[in-house]
Formats: C-alpha cells, structure tokens, sequence
C-alpha cells in the first residue's frame, strides 16, 4: 500500500524470564552479538545477527509469566507508514524515536499481534555502552559489541518470522493489502501457512493456530552449518527438536529455547523455486 515501503525485519522479539537463564543460548550458542539497547527499559536487550537484523529477548516484568512477543518491519520512513496507517483505520498505540535515532510506531494485527515499524539504526551518535548481559547505560567509550567467537553455531540472517492468526482471510488482507506484502508460495505441505515474500528475500509466515496459541509464533534464522546445528542442539537436550526437509530444498531444525519459546534454524543452501504457485490466499499447489 502506498505509504508503506517494507524493506525487512529490524528485529524479532521473545519473551524471556531472566536474561542469565536464556541470553547463553543466543549469545554463546547461535553467537549473536550482544550490542547496547537505544530503549531505556531494562528488561530489552538488543542483540545482533550478522546481517544487521536483532532479536530482542525481553525480561519478565513479573517473575513466573512472560511477556507478549513482537516482530519489527524495517521501512522506509516510519512517518508515512504510519500515516498509511492512520488513513486504512488502523490504531497507532505508540510512537517516537529511540537513542540513535531510530523511528518507531507500534500496532496490532486483526489477531493481536504486536507488530512494529521502524527506520534504520544508528541515525545518529548516542554514547550508549553495554556488558555482555546486555545491560546498558550512557558512557563515552567506543561502541560495545560482545560476541563469541566460538560460538558453535553461527546465524547469518533472518530468513522468516512467523505468527498465529485464527482468520485467514481477514489476516492476509490485512497483511496483503494494508501492509502490502505480496503472496508467495508455501514450500511446506500445509494449507494452514500463508507465506509473503519480503524485499530484502526474507518472508512473513501466517500460521492458523487455536486462539492463544503463542507457539506458533518464532523466528527462522539462517545458519552456516546445519548439521552442526542439528548435532549442538541435540547436545544440548533442548525441547520440541524436530527436523525436517522443505520443497524447496532447504532444511529446518525446530527447538524450544529455555523460556519455551519457539526457535528455527534454516540450511544456507539455495532454495529451489517455480514448481509451485499460490492463489490471492496464499493456497499453494504443484504445478
């Protein structure tokens, strides 16, 4: 839709309970770098692919229950998103700009889901320094920016998120015609997803889930070296492991991180394309 120019994820958000209870396992075992947040709530941490793209795990407000999960959209310029926002009917619940500069505007989908829009990072100097908890504060030293260097498994990129629905119709127009993502086809044998194609080559993934269903909802990251992958998850007797092969040649590992959250891991192998087409729906079949 015009007004809303997408250009990829700026970041994906997990609920966590404690930063030292599940920060180990994206810090020193998917090895993203640990980098200082531009928000001043204590409970984000800001951590970073290779491509640029975050995750934010976000501490429990009150112990013993998590918090909501969120995805971000990078666009363009987040004042015309939002003003296409305003004009399709659409609540705009907070808006503004963080430490470096960053613009922000939050929503809600027809389901619930907290979904956000942001510019690019670092607009301008902040000062903002981190430890490698991710707690950070004002300072004047050279930007942090903590990462393993033997990290087992290394994330490139975001290669999706995914998130619950209970209508499909009423999400994918929401999604196709007011956020103007455009429908690509599913390379996985199930009529509940709905994949889009994003320009940056990622992709949004709809699941049709009961209401409530928060599992559902995760990020897919793109990783150097699937076995290894595959073998330090194993090792590391994680819940929900499941793997599985993709019509498009790529493979994906599923596991729970420590808070349960759902966490995918992508092969970095080209992906096949073109024995498959999908209708206004997003309804995939073989052709």
């Amino acid at each position: 839709m015009a007004g809303i120019t997408i250009t990829g994820f700026n970041h994906i958000a997990y609920p966590i309970s404690t930063r030292h209870h599940t920060l180990p396992l994206y810090r020193d075992i998917l090895g993203l770098a640990v980098i200082p947040s531009m928000v001043d709530g204590p409970a984000v941490i800001w951590t970073q692919m290779e491509s640029g793209t975050m995750v934010h795990p976000i501490e429990s407000a009150e112990p013993g229950k998590l918090g909501t999960f969120h995805l971000a959209f990078g666009v363009e310029s987040v004042p015309d998103a939002i003003a296409s926002l305003e004009a399709s009917g659409i609540e705009v619940s907070s808006s503004g700009e963080r430490h470096d500069g960053q613009e922000f505007g939050f929503i809600n989908d027809p389901d619930g889901n907290r979904l956000e829009f942001a510019s690019v990072n670092d607009r301008k100097v902040h000062g903002r320094i981190c430890d490698e908890w991710g707690v950070t504060r004002n300072g004047d030293g050279p930007p942090s920016r903590h990462q393993k260097s033997d990290a087992p498994i290394r994330v490139l990129s975001v290669e999706h998120a995914a998130v619950p629905i209970t209508n499909r119709k009423r999400a994918v127009t929401f999604y196709r015609d007011v956020i103007g993502l455009q429908i690509i086809p599913s390379m996985v044998e199930a009529d509940t997803i709905t994949w889009f194609g994003l320009p940056d080559g990622s992709m949004l993934h709809l699941v049709e889930a009961e209401q409530g269903n928060a599992h559902t909802y995760h990020g897919g990251f793109v990783v150097e070296d699937f076995d290894r992958a595959v073998d330090t998850i194993q090792q590391l007797d994680a819940e929900n492991i499941r793997v599985g092969d993709r019509l498009d040649d790529r493979r994906a590992l599923h596991f729970d991180d420590p808070d349960g959250n759902h966490v995918e891991l992508v092969s970095n192998n080209p992906a096949r394309s073109g024995h498959r087409i999908a209708d206004e729906w997003g309804y995939t079949k073989n052709v």
